[in-house]
């Protein structure tokens, strides 16, 4: 039976050290619904909003807030993987549907935590990092390498699955350095790691301390010797204005670059760059294939959204269905997205600064990243 109106519930920080972020991910979700007119499959589509703040007992106050209270048929978040994780059993135990746009610690979707309930769309934190590091030991000359990473689930299993790539491909790791969460003053570390003899620096920070710790790093007599690489949340999209020229040279792997020279995502781009006079982020993209694969899935319910069951299915067939900025995507059998990876480096076009695309992986799996640790 089709209900008058779907909500759609979205548990992501628009306030906070990820509000960047979560502001690109509603973004990108909003931008696909308003081209809809907030209909799909004959309903009429409703968003309501919570602010997590990236801090865990917020996170499972408003998810509760959301589902017990608010009744939503689908949530989009969140943005960090220590909340991710925090709200995963209950999501698990309730069963509204959720669609995970850029939480990527690799255990949420690994066999032993895996919910038939929570689908994620961007790449889990081996999926990118992992094979850089076999990238890195093919394409550089860098064989020895200091990692840095903010200190929670998402940047240590980020540089944890670089190291093991890295390593398994003949590299050496010098040091790894982790700094808190929310670090804006990064001296002490880069100090640290001046001392040590390495071709470069690996880091994963997202958001303002993505910030901080390029603007830093490259004033540092670190950058006079060593060169600095990472996953693309270093130099996501949104965040390069607020780098500058900071961020040129910078080679990085994620699963996407507004600067992808497609069809899908020029479109994407162009719509994107008219609503909101920015470039849009890897978040930006995902929520915006989070909104389509909703709305797909409500097409092929006919708003009809009583079984739980056919609610799921429709959701796990509808990714190959729909034509992600990225490129292809479709789930596997954990529900995560098998997905494009793209290697980058910060330049400018037209004095613009853009992640250009210099290398790409057309569809990698967590199950071809994970064997170093799922045994």
């Amino acid at each position: 039976m089709a209900t008058e109106q779907v909500k759609i519930g979205l548990l992501l920080p628009s306030t906070g050290v990820d509000s960047a972020q979560g502001t690109d991910a509603t973004k990108g979700v909003e931008l696909y619904f308003e081209k809809t007119g907030y209909r799909a499959g004959g309903q009429a589509l409703r968003l309501v909003k919570e602010d997590d703040q990236a801090k865990p007992d917020v996170a499972m106050a408003k998810v509760k807030k959301l589902v017990e209270d608010d009744r939503v048929d689908f949530l989009i978040g969140p943005i960090s993987s220590a909340v991710v994780l925090a709200i995963r059993s209950y999501v698990h135990d309730h069963g509204t549907p959720l669609l995970v746009p850029a939480a990527f610690t690799r255990v949420l979707t690994s066999p032993q935590h895996a919910s038939p309930s929570i689908f994620r769309l961007s790449d889990t934190t081996d999926q990118a990092n992992y094979p850089m590091g076999a990238w890195v030991i093919k394409h550089t000359r860098y064989r020895k390498v200091i990692v840095m990473a903010a200190d929670f689930a998402g940047g240590r299993h980020s540089v944890e699955a670089f190291v093991a790539g890295f390593r398994a491909a003949g590299g050496e790791i010098a040091a790894e350095i982790y700094p808190p969460f929310g670090t804006s003053e990064f001296a002490p570390y880069l100090d640290c790691a001046a001392a040590l003899q390495a071709d470069a620096v690996y880091a994963w920070f997202a958001g303002a301390d993505a910030v901080h710790f390029v603007k830093q790093f490259k004033k540092s007599r670190l950058s006079q010797r060593l060169a600095l690489i990472g996953h693309s949340a270093l130099t996501a999209d949104t965040i390069l204005p607020a780098i500058g020229d900071d961020a040129l040279d910078i080679v990085s792997v994620g699963a996407y670059s507004a600067a992808l020279e497609t069809p899908e995502n020029q479109r994407f781009v162009r719509d994107y760059d008219a609503a909101y006079r920015s470039w849009p982020s890897r978040y930006s993209e995902c929520g915006w294939v989070a909104a389509a694969l909703i709305a797909t899935a409500l097409h092929t319910l006919k708003g009809d959204l009583g079984d739980r069951g056919r609610v799921r299915d429709a959701l796990m067939n509808a990714l190959p269905m729909i034509k992600p900025p990225r490129g292809p995507m479709r789930f596997d059998a954990y529900r995560q997205a098998i997905t494009p990876i793209y290697i980058t480096r910060t330049g400018k076009k037209d004095g613009r600064l853009v992640n250009v695309v210099i290398d790409k992986m057309p569809a990698v799996s967590q199950e071809a990243t994970w064997g170093w640790w799922n045994q």
